[in-house]
């Protein structure tokens, strides 16, 4: 190997390293990790190997890290669409995001999301009693990507 090979072969190896680093705190998708690594100044020819080897290992998947943004979403109180929104704006793959929405889909009650939301919130209900406080626990939930009818039901307390 030439003095050049072994200092290109070092440089992926580094970076190989640093992917693996970040990928081991949390899922990330091709373009998030293309970004890192291209903050961290590796060529572009090195950051496509890397990727490469990634998937080859499976320590990246675009499957993998639509499901757990999803389900890291929901656990914040978002509505599944508004979660994939937010996924797809982060660059994630359109067709490993739409197998994972479907399968949220398929588990997700909109009605009682809205409600645990709610009531996490404002676990005394004291939106009832205050005009002003109605309004913003509606916004709330409308920022979380609930419809407006379902908000209205919850709130009202119809159906409990």
């Amino acid at each position: 190997m030439t003095r050049q090979a072994d200092v290109i072969h070092a440089e992926q190896q580094e970076a190989f390293k640093s992917a693996v680093r970040v990928l081991g705190m949390r899922e990330h998708n091709e373009v998030e990790l293309r970004e890192k690594l291209s903050a961290k100044n590796y060529d572009a020819i090195i950051i496509d190997h890397v990727i490469e080897l990634l998937k080859h290992y499976d320590y990246l998947s675009e499957a993998r890290y639509a499901e757990v943004f999803l389900r890291y979403r929901l656990g914040k109180g978002e509505t599944p669409w508004l979660a994939a929104q937010k996924a797809r704006r982060k660059g994630a793959e359109t067709e490993a995001l739409r197998l994972a929405l479907l399968d949220v889909e398929q588990h997700f009650d909109v009605w009682a999301g809205c409600k645990e939301v709610l009531k996490k919130r404002d676990p005394l209900g004291r939106y009832k009693q205050d005009k002003r406080l109605w309004q913003r626990q509606m916004r709330y939930l409308q920022n979380k990507g609930y419809d407006l009818n379902t908000i209205l039901q919850v709130m009202n307390n119809e159906g409990d």
